[in-house]
C-alpha cells in the first residue's frame, strides 16, 4: 500500500473551494474518454469547507485523520479506514471533530460520472445495477462503511490501482480503469444489498434543486447586497413559509446561514489574495455592519479576520502529516 510520504497530497481548499459557484455546485473537468479521476487531498482541521454538491458520484475514504461529514442536515462522524458513499444530489462538506485536531485530515477521493457505467444518461439493464447504492439514497441511507467491515480497505487498493493508470492514454488503459471501477461498484452493491430504497428519491431530489437555480444565480450577481427571505421565495415561486422549509430540505441550510457560508467563503479568498481592509472586504461580500461581519466570521471559523489574515502570513504553517503504524 501506498504510504503517506509517496502520495501527492493537494490542499483541499486550494483545489476546491474556487470551483464552487453560486448554488453550490463544484465544476470539475474531466477527460471526455474517460470520466474517472482519484484525488488526494489534506484537509486543514483549522479551515472552514464550504457545503457543495457535484453532477458526479463520489466515494470519500478517509486515509488519516478524524472527521465530521456533514451531508445536509446530517452529521456522519468517520474514523480513519471509514469511507462514504455519495450522489450528486447531496450537499456536504467535512468538518473535523469537536475537540481540536492536531493533525490534518487525509481524504482519497473517488469522482466519476455515472454514464461511464451506464452507457447513457437514460440507459437501464445490467449495467445501470452497478449504480444502486447511489441512485437509492433517500432520507435513511447508511451514507457510511465502516472500516472494521473490510470494505474500505479493498476498494481504497482498487482506487489506488486506478490511480496509478490515469491518465490513461491508451485503450487498454482505459479498460483497466473502468474494469477496476466495476470492482469497486460491486463491492457496495454487494455491501449494500440489504437497503431497499427507492431510485425515485435520486430523480425527485434532483428536481427540487432545479427550483432553486433562480434564486443561486440571483446571489452569484447580487451578494454584496441585502437578500430577504421575500425576495427569495418571490425567485423561486414559493410563499415564504414554504421556502424556508423548502431551503432547508435541500440544501440543509437556512437562507441566512447559506448566506453567512457563500460571503465568508468569498471573504477568506479576498484576505488571502488582495490587501483590502477588513472593512472593505466585509462591504464587497455584503456584510453592511463590520462587527457582524466578525461575528460570522468567527462562528464560521472560529477565528477573527484580522487573525485569519495574520495566520496566513506566518511562515510554516503546514500541519504535521499523519504518522501510520502498521497494523499487528
Amino acid at each position: 500500500m501506498q504510504t503517506a510520504a509517496r502520495i501527492h497530497w493537494e490542499d483541499a481548499y486550494d483545489t476546491v473551494i474556487p470551483r464552487i459557484n453560486a448554488d453550490g455546485l463544484l465544476v470539475w473537468s474531466f477527460d471526455p474518454s474517460l470520466p474517472v479521476q482519484i484525488r488526494f487531498y489534506t484537509y486543514d482541521p483549522r479551515r472552514d469547507y464550504r457545503s457543495c454538491r457535484h453532477d458526479y458520484f463520489e466515494i470519500f475514504y478517509l486515509y488519516g485523520g478524524e472527521a465530521v461529514f456533514r451531508l445536509g442536515e446530517q452529521r456522519f462522524p468517520m474514523k480513519r479506514g471509514d469511507l462514504i458513499v455519495l450522489n450528486s444530489t447531496h450537499y456536504h462538506s467535512i468538518a473535523p471533530p469537536k475537540r481540536p485536531a492536531r493533525y490534518a485530515i487525509h481524504g482519497v477521493l473517488l469522482y466519476f460520472m455515472p454514464d461511464i457505467v451506464r452507457g447513457g444518461a437514460s440507459a437501464i439493464g445490467e449495467d445501470a445495477g452497478y449504480l444502486a447504492p447511489f441512485l437509492r439514497q433517500d432520507a435513511g441511507f447508511p451514507h457510511v462503511v465502516r472500516a472494521d467491515t473490510g470494505v474500505p480497505a479493498g476498494i481504497f487498493e482498487l482506487m489506488r490501482m486506478i490511480s496509478a493508470e490515469l491518465p490513461a492514454r491508451h485503450a487498454r488503459a482505459r479498460l483497466t480503469v473502468k474494469t477496476y471501477l466495476r470492482m469497486i461498484l460491486i463491492h457496495l452493491v454487494n455491501y449494500f444489498a440489504a437497503y431497499q430504497g427507492s431510485e425515485d428519491s435520486f430523480h425527485r431530489k434532483h428536481r427540487l434543486i432545479d427550483r432553486l437555480q433562480p434564486l443561486f444565480q440571483y446571489i452569484d450577481e447580487h451578494y454584496s447586497e441585502p437578500i430577504t427571505l421575500d425576495q427569495a421565495a418571490s425567485l423561486v415561486g414559493m410563499s415564504k413559509s414554504h421556502f424556508i422549509h423548502f431551503m432547508k430540505q435541500v440544501t440543509g441550510l437556512s437562507l441566512i446561514a447559506y448566506l453567512n457560508q457563500f460571503r465568508v467563503s468569498r471573504a477568506q479568498a479576498l484576505l488571502e489574495t488582495t490587501d483590502k481592509s477588513i472593512a472593505e472586504i466585509g462591504q464587497d461580500v455584503g456584510f453592511c455592519d463590520q462587527s457582524y461581519f466578525g461575528s460570522v466570521f468567527r462562528r464560521l471559523l472560529n477565528t477573527t479576520p484580522r487573525e485569519y489574515r495574520l495566520r496566513l502570513e506566518l511562515e510554516g504553517e503546514e500541519l504535521p502529516a499523519p504518522s501510520f503504524r502498521k497494523k499487528t
